[in-house]
């Protein structure tokens, strides 16, 4: 593909935001989402960005980047099935980089655990990842839905700046702790504190 995705940012009401649903709640268990509305105030407040990736007039895939302190966090994305293995996945995150020239990108992943039972995949998507020019910040957030890796394009993780994750979208993260790794002790507990 030599030619780049065309950008759309999704609406509320708008066919852009039909697909994204449909695709949004095909592609995460429900224990993974919060609702679809949330998704679309953070937008509308400024608080996120929401956009539909085409190409050639197809939609091929999605992506919600909350913005918190300098951070650019891309919390949910995901490529049509049908459109999996064509570049699709390095071309939507190359838009997201470029996107935010300003600010570093950050998302998080499920551990590379070799007794999960999608151990494979975990494999190929931290790779990918890597491949993207992202790398492990040293971060874990864990909660009812399991661990996940935090990993940036960036050197250095401001937690300070990424927890301002927690006011933009609260009810994606009720329980949700930050461990700092060799560490048993929360580095960030939305309950206990406030940094």
């Amino acid at each position: 593909m030599d030619t780049r995705l065309q950008t759309v940012r999704v609406k509320k009401d708008s066919p852009e935001a039909a697909y994204a649903r449909a695709l949004y709640e095909d592609a995460f268990p429900e224990i993974e989402r919060c609702s679809f509305e949330a998704l679309i105030d953070c937008c509308e407040q400024g608080k996120a960005d929401f956009f539909v990736y085409r190409d050639a007039g197809e939609n091929v895939g999605f992506c919600v980047v909350l913005l918190p302190g300098n951070y650019a966090y891309g919390l949910f994305a995901a490529i049509n099935r049908d459109s999996w293995n064509k570049g699709y996945g390095s071309q939507l995150v190359q838009e997201v980089i470029r996107a935010y020239p300003d600010r570093a990108v950050v998302l998080d992943i499920e551990p590379v655990d070799e007794a999960a039972e999608n151990y494979e995949e975990r494999r190929r998507r931290l790779h990918f990842f890597e491949k993207n020019g992202f790398h492990d910040t040293g971060y874990e957030m864990r909660d009812e839905s399991g661990p996940y890796r935090i990993l940036s394009n960036a050197e250095g993780f401001d937690l300070e700046g990424f927890v301002e994750s927690y006011d933009i979208l609260p009810e994606i993260f009720p329980g949700t702790l930050i461990y700092r790794d060799g560490t048993d002790e929360p580095a960030y507990d939305p309950e206990v504190e406030k940094l």
